[in-house]
């Protein structure tokens, strides 16, 4: 009952590249901005964290990365932001169909605020939060049975929405919002060549109202079902907030810096979804396995 080396190679070779990514943010906040890093202990789970693998491979077949000892400071490690967005689709997806919700219509929602090279990260993170706190506050209110004004967000039952933070030499800086929303209705959505995706004019015209300049909304129907998910349409709201492969260090520091100062939660939940969070692991497999230990010494990892 081998553990198979496929699995094993290809979670080292994440871990791998994570380690690199790390000691290149580290040193470079160690060096230029020592207050992101905070005291002794966070350094320390920062530097250590992922050093130790224990995969483990069940009689039942079952194999997988069994423990190691995550820093869980996401925002600085590319391993605990993969391992944090993987958890939550899984976790995600098992709940959907614990309540019976796959029966009802899925859409992805993209909201984005105008902007351009001139204007900084901070800027733009303000200007995005206030839009979408109103957004937030509509929806709340359309739920009330003695509130007049409807939101076109008040179709839907739930909401779980994200911010992801991306930049580019065009366009620099550009935060926007991802939205997973679901309802029995079946929501009008159709192509539009000036914003070159599908979108709803209705909740275009919601977003331009609450923004004052930004109308760019792409709206799309995404598959969620027991036997077929769509992994794109939930990704999407549950990958990290910042790709790091597409940032340099100053870039990845930059947002770090932002939301730390700011607090900014970069993970919402509304309607039925309130609340709703990671579990805590399920208890594990009793079956017999075979266990394997790497640690990770200078540029790689040993077999102990």
């Amino acid at each position: 009952m081998p553990i198979s080396q496929d699995i094993i190679q290809r979670t080292i070779d994440k871990m791998v590249r994570s380690q690199e990514k790390k000691k290149e943010i580290t040193s470079y906040l160690e060096a230029n901005k020592p207050h992101l890093l905070g005291n002794i202990r966070k350094k320390g789970r920062i530097r250590d964290c992922c050093n130790v693998l224990i995969f483990r491979d069940y009689a039942s077949w079952e194999q997988k990365l069994y423990k190691s000892n995550f820093c869980k400071y996401d925002k600085f490690c590319l391993a605990c932001a993969t391992r944090r967005s993987i958890k939550m689709i899984q976790k995600f997806e098992a709940w959907i169909v614990q309540y019976g919700l796959d029966t009802k219509n899925w859409y992805h929602i993209s909201l984005t605020v105008k902007h351009n090279n001139r204007q900084s990260l901070d800027f733009l993170m303000d200007k995005l939060w206030r839009a979408k706190e109103k957004l937030a506050q509509r929806f709340r209110n359309s739920k009330r049975a003695n509130h007049k004004t409807k939101s076109f967000m008040n179709n839907f039952d739930g909401i779980v929405s994200s911010v992801e933070i991306t930049y580019s030499q065009k366009s620099w800086w550009h935060p926007h919002i991802h939205m997973l929303v679901c309802t029995d209705k079946n929501i009008h959505i159709e192509y539009s060549q000036k914003l070159t995706t599908y979108s709803n004019r209705e909740l275009q015209k919601e977003w331009y109202q609450i923004t004052g300049d930004s109308y760019s909304v792409a709206m799309r129907k995404v598959e969620v079902n027991k036997d077929n998910y769509s992994r794109k349409g939930i990704g999407e709201v549950f990958k990290y907030a910042v790709k790091f492969s597409k940032l340099d260090i100053p870039q990845l520091s930059e947002v770090i810096e932002i939301q730390l100062i700011k607090k900014y939660r970069f993970f919402a939940t509304y309607g039925i979804f309130r609340g709703w969070k990671i579990e805590k692991s399920d208890i594990m497999n009793n079956d017999k396995f075979i266990e394997k230990t790497f640690e990770y010494y200078k540029d790689g990892f040993e077999e102990k």
